[in-house]
């Protein structure tokens, strides 16, 4: 009853969604340039209703994580209000083609977060194994024949990791959550918690990796800061981005830029980084 409930108020919202009109290029920039000038609450508004199907469009794509669709709706339309907050009307640039990237980048770090009870982690290369394992396994396996032994080397290879990480992921995939306190047998009162060894990382280790991970964020922070705008686009939409990145040819229409020189200009922002994160680095 609560489903059919639950099911029957996002057929609803989804309704009523569709109330608000679609907005042309001129339009959601006259209200970009209101809410990004004047902070007209009005020009934001518009400027969400419009998009919001959109963000179900996006959202549909994730369905087959076993997730409400209402959930991941909710999620990327915080990553809409996100992109409002961001967008930058001054770069001529679709509204959407900006916010896609906010709206999945929300809805991922949802599925990633409540995947399992114990997590898979968030990292970008988590979220490409997450992503896009099952997939390429497939295909290696119709290739080379299901359980060849090159298989998860050639994952290995194409994802930029090792074969443990790829073992890893493959496995949380495949299993679902177990309760510990569950026997392991029908007839026995063991438990899966007795059979486990205390393996869990020190507090020291915990720590450094906090500290890791706060400076590597400062690190692109601090990069981010000293980029130009065009810089900053190839930063966002292609070295950041979760979902489908946008092209080199897309970067240079949008700033009147060879495919060429977007790619020099790509170059010179990972050079950045790799000078930024070197110290990170090495002292990990």
């Amino acid at each position: 009853m609560a489903r059919l409930a639950h099911e029957e108020g996002f057929a609803f919202y989804v309704q009523q969604i569709r109330r608000y009109p679609r907005l042309d290029r001129k339009r959601e920039l006259r209200l970009a340039r209101r809410w990004s000038e004047k902070k007209d609450q009005r020009a934001a508004d518009e400027l969400v209703h419009g998009h919001l199907r959109d963000v179900v469009a996006i959202a549909m794509q994730y369905r087959g994580y076993g997730f409400r669709l209402a959930d991941l709706v909710e999620e990327g339309n915080v990553g809409l209000l996100e992109a409002v907050k961001r967008f930058d009307p001054s770069r001529n640039l679709r509204f959407m083609t900006y916010a896609a990237y906010w709206v999945r980048a929300y809805i991922l770090a949802h599925v990633l977060k409540q995947f399992s009870m114990v997590g898979v982690g968030t990292g970008p290369l988590q979220s490409k194994l997450f992503f896009r394992l099952a997939r390429e396994r497939a295909r290696l396996s119709s290739q080379l024949g299901e359980g060849n032994e090159n298989i998860n080397q050639s994952l290995a290879d194409k994802f930029g990791t090792t074969t443990t990480r790829i073992e890893d992921m493959a496995q949380r995939l495949e299993r679902k959550d177990t309760s510990l306190d569950a026997p392991i047998f029908g007839d026995s009162d063991a438990t899966m918690m007795d059979t486990l060894s205390d393996e869990r990382v020190s507090q020291e280790e915990h720590a450094a990796t906090a500290q890791r991970d706060a400076n590597v964020r400062l690190a692109v922070a601090s990069v981010r800061r000293d980029l130009d705008e065009r810089e900053r686009a190839i930063l966002e939409m292609r070295l950041m981005s979760d979902g489908d990145e946008v092209t080199l040819a897309d970067i240079g229409k949008q700033f009147g830029l060879s495919r060429e020189r977007v790619r020099q200009l790509e170059a010179r922002v990972k050079n950045k980084l790799r000078r930024a994160l070197s110290p990170v680095a090495l002292a990990a």
